[in-house]
């Protein structure tokens, strides 16, 4: 038998073997993905300028910006879109979290009418929507997989982030509870 042929084949049996596991495990919501420190945890929000899912406004309103909102209370920013699975399994969760503050969605590289059809058979906790069709404001805010969701503190800073989707479990142990620590 002859080595130099079956050691190429072994090491990338090996290597698909790996990938198929960390593939799967991925999948099936095995790795944590929320338990990756955010460095804008403390620092200001980054911009957030977006065009509104909206259509009503006028020119001159045409715009979700966030500094907006600084200054009227703690807020989220989620990060969601309408063909995510997990956003739409995180949509009850959203809306509980809306009954305590305002939540500024971000629709990640979607499209109006596919939007719509999300909002309407997933309810709508959003208090605004705006469209980062080019993925620059997630990339800004260290989006790595939606749904992604940051609190806001009254000040504009990030005081909480959870990656993946919102869980009763997150809704309760993080976020409401971050909420109550803000507001003191």
């Amino acid at each position: 038998m002859n080595t130099r042929f079956f050691l190429p084949i072994g090491i990338f049996l090996a290597l698909v073997a790996v990938s198929a596991v960390s593939m799967m495990s991925m999948l099936n919501g095995n790795q944590a993905r929320e338990q990756l420190p955010s460095p804008l945890i403390g620092k200001d929000a980054p911009e957030l300028i977006l065009v509104p899912f909206d259509t009503t406004l006028s020119t001159s309103e045409r715009q979700v910006d966030l500094k907006q909102l600084i200054g009227n209370g703690p807020f989220a920013v989620n990060f969601f879109a309408s063909w995510c699975a997990p956003c739409q399994k995180e949509a009850p969760f959203l809306e509980k979290l809306s009954n305590h503050i305002p939540i500024i969605g971000v629709a990640y590289k979607d499209k109006s009418d596919h939007l719509a059809i999300f909002l309407e058979r997933f309810g709508d906790p959003f208090n605004e929507i705006g469209f980062d069709n080019d993925g620059k404001t997630s990339i800004n805010w260290g989006v790595y997989g939606i749904p992604e969701t940051f609190l806001i503190s009254n000040e504009g800073k990030i005081i909480a982030r959870h990656a993946g989707e919102i869980t009763n479990e997150v809704l309760n142990s993080l976020l409401i509870p971050s909420i109550k620590e803000t507001i003191r």
